[in-house]
């Protein structure tokens, strides 16, 4: 059996027993979306979905992770929550709080910081067996609600999670038949970024890995900062929206319906340009 129809089967299984995991993906089949589309054809779909509070409302400083359960330790992950053994050393999970159909995270068993060098190999073995998803990594300052633990998320893939450069944001373009390829042009770019944000632990960044065409395609979107000034605001002016991989690409996601109805094209040029880190 291949992985796809193992996660298929561990989705049915998991929806059976396990009732968090059946009401988010209700909630997901519930969610309102409208699109807002750009000239150059690029397109952005929102996507109200009051389930994610918790992720986009994280805190991360030290002392607020230090001071909570890690929630992607098996000691600490629900009992009802059963997962699938990859390279001996990850473990595919069920979302029960789905952006994405068939969303999935996957964290390493280890308790390590979430840092993507030296993993992004990992990251497009995952994308070879599984081609019909998009594999994607949030930086620890770039929408990552565990940085304390190193994981990657996955999701059934959709047109707006494959939109690469735009006017709008910097999108860094990896593409190749050829896996070593792609992993040395990445620790390339690592380096310029490294550079560039020299005192960070890992340069700020989001990733969106998949294959296609028998070619693994990496976007990668540099980062300078981790949220919009707007989500800092008062009463209207707030926009309660922290962007992670899948709104870099193209998909922002609201967690209040206040914010999904009056959000338009200058809100997202403007979240866009503060968070996206421009290249040369």
């Amino acid at each position: 059996m291949n992985l796809q129809a193992e996660i298929d089967n561990l989705f049915s299984s998991q929806m059976k027993k396990w009732e968090q995991l059946r009401n988010g993906i209700k909630q997901l089949d519930d969610t309102e979306e409208k699109v807002i589309t750009w000239g150059d054809g690029f397109n952005v779909k929102i996507q109200f979905n009051p389930a994610r509070m918790v992720s986009t409302s994280a805190k991360i400083d030290k002392e607020s992770i230090e001071n909570r359960p890690c929630f992607l330790c098996e000691a600490n992950r629900p009992a009802l929550q059963k997962g699938i053994l990859f390279m001996e050393k990850y473990i595919i999970l069920c979302n029960p709080f789905p952006i994405l159909g068939n969303h999935l995270t996957i964290p390493l068993h280890s308790h390590v910081p979430q840092l993507i060098r030296n993993k992004v190999g990992d990251m497009l073995s995952l994308a070879e067996q599984l081609p019909d998803y998009v594999l994607f990594y949030n930086g620890p300052k770039c929408g990552a609600s565990a940085p304390d633990h190193f994981h990657l998320q996955a999701g059934l893939k959709s047109p707006q999670l494959l939109q690469g450069d735009n006017v709008l944001r910097s999108c860094l373009m990896i593409e190749s038949g050829n896996k070593s390829e792609v992993e040395e042009l990445f620790e390339d770019v690592y380096q310029y970024l490294h550079h560039r944000q020299p005192k960070e632990d890992e340069p700020m960044m989001n990733i969106i890995a998949y294959i296609e065409q028998n070619r693994y395609k990496l976007n990668l979107f540099p980062r300078k900062a981790h949220r919009p000034r707007q989500y800092y605001e008062n009463g209207s002016k707030q926009l309660l929206i922290s962007p992670g991989a899948l709104d870099m690409a193209g998909m922002i996601i609201c967690v209040r319906e206040e914010d999904f109805k009056k959000i338009g094209t200058h809100d997202i040029e403007d979240i866009y340009s503060q968070v996206s880190l421009p290249v040369i």
